[in-house]
């Protein structure tokens, strides 16, 4: 690597310390689902995950790591490395927007047995669904040396898959979504996650400078909302705790409904210790009848809003009340242009909802390789596959 200091890199070792402040002052440009705080919250979330973290090391202090977590047998799909090969839980579970598969596909990858795939690293945060480094330093080289460290001293240790299952088309990602074929692996497109930039002054002029079908939709949105008889308010930090418990389960039917699957005590476990950090979270609620039935939960970290936890009552809302569009569309679109901010961060899922009102498409590219050089011919032909499967479902988008 180019620099004055020496970089000295260890894998399968330990998250650096920080906290929520620390994360906010030096890891400007991480998500927040990539500091320690989210991380170390996982690790408790996850017992069956082994940390697996590669950290690089320069100068007085200077850190960048790649997170990683090891799944001894097959984990949630999302984490499966099978699953981007075209394969299907007998479960039914399928990923976030989630495509037909193949019965021969599925028979394909069955008879191949867990042996190809089992022990994997999981590159990244597994519960913030993304794959990025972390870092107070950037070289050119950097990411390539994090994931072949990652990937060798995996390897090394008896893991049979790496996969990295949601890098996102942000700067620099190229070199580590680049790199795979330097190890061994190949990539393909998984999807797009969505996000709104804020050009306008403030919301009002925002809503003006949209062509007249987005405005007409958007208040279509409203009288659907003010139909619904929901009384939508907001709460912060410690005000949110009480509600928790809520949070998890309707986000958990949430996932359920489109065929997904998330544990109650993953979400309890990560917002609590976001709290206990003193991150800035506050989430929007739906009443009805005194009964929360909607929730949308933001985190905030500099210029930019990170909308993360969404669920509704569906039984009391009924399929089409528009609730879901004044929660996650409108509201945390308001409350940013009131705080200055210049980005609301949707994430993956309802993305052509998204994209009718406004919202920008950022690619999400997923990297895998496995140990057995005889295989991975076979594999990058799936995963190929599955990229194009999932071009299609998305409706083919821009790249932003």
């Amino acid at each position: 690597m180019s620099g004055s200091h020496r970089v000295v890199v260890e894998s399968g070792t330990t998250l650096p310390d920080g906290d929520w402040p620390w994360e906010q002052g030096d890891l400007k440009e991480a998500w927040p689902y990539l500091g320690p705080t989210w991380l170390r919250a996982t690790e408790k979330a996850l017992p069956e995950a082994g940390p697996w973290h590669t950290v690089a090391r320069r100068g007085r202090g200077e850190i960048a790591y790649l997170p990683g977590f090891v799944f001894d047998g097959p984990p949630a799909v999302d984490f499966d490395p099978r699953t981007y090969l075209g394969w299907q839980a007998a479960s039914g579970q399928e990923v976030c927007c989630g495509t037909s598969v193949c019965s021969d596909t599925v028979a394909e990858i069955d008879a191949l047995g867990l042996a190809p795939f089992f022990p994997v690293l999981v590159l990244g945060s597994p519960l913030g669904y993304r794959t990025e480094a972390a870092f107070t330093f950037w070289t050119r080289s950097l990411f390539p040396t994090l994931l072949g460290n990652a990937v060798e001293s995996a390897l090394a240790q008896g893991v049979r898959s790496v996969i990295a299952p949601w890098i996102p088309d942000r700067l620099g990602n190229e070199h580590l979504a680049g790199s795979f074929g330097a190890v061994g692996g190949s990539t393909t497109f998984w999807g797009y996650e969505d996000f709104l930039r804020l050009d306008a002054t403030d919301y009002e002029s925002h809503l003006e400078a949209l062509p007249l079908k987005r405005r007409r939709r958007i208040t279509e949105d409203f009288d659907r909302v003010s139909a619904a008889r929901v009384d939508l308010s907001r709460v912060t930090g410690e005000e949110i705790r009480p509600f928790v418990g809520r949070i998890a389960e309707l986000t958990c039917l949430n996932r359920e409904k489109n065929g997904a699957g998330e544990e109650p005590s993953h979400i309890e476990t990560i917002l609590t210790a976001l709290l206990d950090a003193g991150a800035d979270v506050r989430c929007h609620l739906a009443r009805k009848d005194g009964a929360v039935v909607g929730v949308c939960v933001a985190i905030r970290k500099g210029d930019r809003l990170f909308l993360k936890w969404a669920g509704f009552d569906y039984a009391v809302l009924g399929d089409r009340s528009g609730v879901y569009f004044g929660l996650v569309l409108d509201a945390p679109v308001r409350e940013a242009y009131d705080e200055g901010l210049r980005f609301v961060e949707y994430g993956a899922g309802a993305h052509q909802a998204k994209a009718l009102r406004g919202c920008a498409p950022r690619a999400v590219t997923t990297g895998l390789v496995v140990a057995d050089t005889g295989l991975r011919e076979r594999v990058a032909g799936r995963l190929a596959e599955f990229g194009r499967t999932r071009h299609e479902v998305f409706g083919g988008g821009r790249k932003s």
